[in-house]
């Protein structure tokens, strides 16, 4: 019947319980009888008693993998007026009925009073282009922002409260100058701050509440590319007005249809708009000054260098090293390798492409990182988990090549919004942020999921876990399990120092988390991962966070 087809899911759960149950009644009692007879104590048997009996415990039988079909992109709405922020009050964390914790063998003989010693070298804190290396950034906008109802820099202002007091430390906002395009990246004059997104009055005012509530406002920079606003006399693009009144000269020979006399390309060619000439000293003197103007007068605080394939990336490092901002990370977007359609295990020399780019700047300068995302939204997908594990037992995405230089995300305006150009799954976006706000490099939150209902509580509260842990972006990560149906991974502070490159060491003097994707069963407890005891902090379909019982007040232990 209807009614035993859905019982029998349950009633197979229960008995599955019930068996784990009662072998571990067995050993319990089997570790008893071992220590009375160890301390010469003798217990008269109870001849009632029956004897105990020990299952075998199921095989895990991974899932059957799904297709994969495309969500369905959701229409942008746009956001109500903020209102003050009042302070929440959080209810309990509660697994879900699906999610069962089974405590250690020996639990009691932990003693979680007793913090071990500290390293006896001290770590310095890391050296990134990531502000202080605990920043967490929200993309404060979508491919839609420009068209909103409501001037989308008064929108960023008026949630600037409720951005921080979600634990965002910097946001990314739009292209800010003069644009052919509405989404402000064919940019034309520069210093002309009048978008799309609202006036340059109404942008200084969402910058100043930023700063404000000490959240870091971070331009998105394009300046692989200028549309020209006025032609030459063969008809052709390439006359810049504005302060920076450029001419041919400033576009490379590799625009052909531009007329550039420009020296050739650094980079990829962009073919929609006349390529800047970087090699020029007095176009980067002219870039150099209107950055340091973006900063000095209108404010900001960080950059986000768009299309940074385009020209070598010494010459990003240039800006950066002249300006010093905050915040620096560029966009260095490459294709994963695939076999045909078939995302393959070794992306290696994918992530390596992005750490020569970082290196190029002189290291001043961060990189998105799209091979964890690649990677994570396959595993995710198909529940391959083995995928997050390189051959080294590290993270396989760039954060687990140079972690102090990876800025880690899901989704941005041109992979998801509504372009959909490479979408993470969206059933499983809660599963994605469960592993970016728990692991290395600077996690960044994408605007549309920030606000949506159904993923913001879990959000939430994996932000509230990286602050309360303390996370920064050179974490360490001791991968626990990586195979079909699970994944889990201890993430903590480093107990050593290390430049470049990961670090498995875990200083458990400070607090650390445990955490597991997937359907399968695992348990920080059940293995004594670092030989503590640990309480789940936040969970939900497919994911699981601990934190360490010896870092909890009373209340959060007694939840």
């Amino acid at each position: 019947s209807e009614i035993a087809r859905l019982q029998g899911p349950r009633l197979d759960a229960q008995a599955a319980l019930e068996r784990t149950m009662s072998s571990m009644k067995a050993m319990l009692t089997e570790r008893d009888a071992m220590r009375n007879r160890a301390m010469g104590i003798v217990v008269p048997d109870e001849p009632d008693a029956p004897p105990a009996v020990v299952y075998e415990p199921r095989p895990y039988e991974p899932p059957i993998p799904r297709p994969y079909e495309a969500p369905i992109p959701r229409p942008y709405e746009s956001p109500p007026t903020a209102q003050p922020a009042v302070e929440r009050e959080r209810e309990p964390v509660v697994p879900p009925a699906s999610f069962v914790e089974f405590p250690s063998m020996d639990e009691e003989d932990i003693d979680v009073s007793m913090i071990p010693p500290p390293p006896s070298v001290a770590v310095p804190p890391p050296v990134t282009p990531m502000g202080e290396g605990a920043e967490i950034m929200l993309q404060g906008f979508n491919w839609e922002s420009c068209n909103s109802g409501v001037k989308w820099h008064n929108v960023i202002a008026n949630e600037a409260r409720s951005i921080r007091d979600a634990g965002f430390t910097a946001v990314w906002l739009p292209p800010p100058t003069k644009s052919v395009s509405d989404q402000g990246y064919l940019p034309s004059d520069l210093y002309n701050l009048n978008s799309f997104y609202g006036g340059e009055g109404e942008l200084r005012g969402c910058i100043r509440a930023l700063k404000d509530v000490g959240v870091c406002p971070v331009a998105d920079i394009v300046i692989n590319h200028r549309c020209a606003e006025a032609q030459s006399s063969d008809g052709r693009w390439n006359i810049f007005t504005g302060r920076m009144a450029w001419d041919q000269r400033a576009i490379t020979t590799d625009n052909p249809e531009y007329g550039g006399q420009g020296n050739g390309g650094t980079g990829e060619d962009y073919g929609p708009a006349p390529n800047i000439d970087h090699t020029q000293d007095w176009v980067r003197n002219d870039i150099k000054e209107w950055l340091h103007w973006m900063k000095n007068d209108i404010g900001f605080g960080g950059w986000r260098f768009d299309f940074v394939k385009g020209y070598a990336g010494h010459f990003t490092g240039e800006y950066v090293g002249d300006t010093t901002p905050y915040v620096s990370v560029g966009e260095h977007w490459v294709s994963c390798n695939y076999n045909h359609s078939h995302l393959e295990y070794n992306q290696d020399s994918h992530r390596q492409s992005t750490y020569d780019w970082c290196n190029s700047t002189g290291g001043n300068t961060a990189a998105f990182d799209f091979t964890t995302k690649g990677i994570l939204q396959e595993a995710v997908r198909n529940r391959e988990y083995w995928r997050l594990s390189d051959s080294q037992g590290n993270p396989a995405g760039f954060c687990g090549s140079w972690p102090t230089h990876a800025v880690t995300f899901l989704e941005n305006h041109d992979t998801g919004s509504t372009l959909q150009h490479w979408p993470f799954p969206t059933e499983r976006l809660p599963e994605g942020y469960a592993y970016i706000l728990t692991h290395p490099g600077t996690p960044t939150v994408f605007y549309d999921h920030w606000k949506d209902h159904a993923l913001q509580e879990d959000i939430q509260r994996l932000i509230d876990i990286r602050h309360r842990v303390g996370l920064k972006c050179n974490a360490a990560v001791q991968i626990e399990k990586a195979e079909d149906g699970c994944y889990a991974a201890h993430v903590g502070h480093p107990a050593v120092g290390v430049e470049r490159g990961p670090c498995k060491e875990i200083d458990m003097s400070k607090p650390s988390l445990c955490m597991k994707l997937g359907p399968a069963d695992w348990s920080p407890n059940q293995g004594r991962v670092g030989d503590t005891k640990w309480k789940v902090m936040a969970s939900g379909d497919g994911w699981a966070v601990w934190e360490n019982v010896r870092f909890l007040s009373a209340e959060q232990r007694s939840r």
